[in-house]
């Protein structure tokens, strides 16, 4: 096509490029949705898993706080079992 006229060579490598762009996007955009929609999946887990560790801390948390309680307890239990 250069023979005959450089601005239709130019036209028809355009248009060439345009129909290949055209075929790798029609392949890329399902796979560029599809990832999209798993990374709002992964954040949406990835919030209800802070909640829920949250949650687990915050009941260590008060396990903790009876453990401590009860070895309270049991050493004034043991100091009153001397005493007597």
């Amino acid at each position: 096509m250069k023979k005959k006229s450089l601005a239709a060579s130019y036209l028809c490598a355009y248009i060439i490029n345009i129909i290949k762009y055209n075929s790798i996007f029609l392949k890329v955009k399902p796979l560029k949705e599809s990832a999209e929609a798993a990374q709002a999946l992964a954040d949406t887990k990835m919030a209800e898993l802070q909640v829920v560790q949250d949650k687990v801390a915050a009941i260590n948390a008060k396990v903790q706080e009876l453990k401590d309680q009860l070895f309270e307890a049991e050493a004034k239990k043991r100091k009153v079992e001397d005493e007597a």
